[in-house]
């Protein structure tokens, strides 16, 4: 009878035979290169920096290309979410943004009703006896989600400078368009 060590096998997971750069390693299929090990012993030999860019091959990303658009206010939007207890509140906030994209020339998107979470609390009507008898209530957290584009700086600051009312959670983050 084969014991349980045996009967398992553990394998080695994310394996590959390539070098790499601080301790990065690299997505998709490994490909060994005959290159590669030259580059190492160069590397341990002189104590200098390597440039990788002389020893690429067809499975690496050429050194030239940017995977990552510039930044400019065409493809940047701001995208604020909101929760909140009360709806008039969210209303009310919402109406406040607008009116800061209105004063600012700011595209204005949404608002968009994301679904409500509903937590519910069983509370025993009675302290001591009648466990049959129970009350139920819930707190339900609307979210609301706005975006603003085409960004200029002074829709920035008049959002940094906005005041949510008191009640609600506001949430802004800078997302690529």
């Amino acid at each position: 009878m084969q014991s349980i060590s045996q009967r398992t096998r553990v394998s080695r997971p994310f394996t590959s035979a390539r070098p790499c750069a601080a301790g990065v390693r690299p997505v998709g299929r490994a490909v060994p290169s005959v290159q590669r090990p030259e580059v190492l012993s160069k590397a341990a030999a002189e104590d200098a920096p390597i440039d990788f860019t002389e020893y690429a091959d067809d499975a690496d990303v050429s050194a030239g290309s940017t995977a990552v658009a510039p930044i400019s206010s065409d493809n940047v939007k701001l995208r604020v979410r909101m929760r909140g207890y009360d709806t008039v509140l969210l209303r009310e906030a919402v109406d406040q943004i607008r009116a800061v994209a209105d004063a600012t020339g700011v595209e204005f998107k949404g608002p968009v009703m994301l679904p409500t979470r509903r937590k519910i609390f069983c509370v025993l009507r009675s302290p001591h006896v009648d466990k049959d008898a129970r009350e139920h209530f819930e707190v339900r957290t609307h979210h609301r989600l706005v975006d603003l584009k085409n960004l200029s700086s002074q829709a920035v600051e008049a959002m940094m400078q906005w005041v949510p009312p008191p009640g609600l959670e506001v949430e802004c983050s800078i997302v690529a368009a």
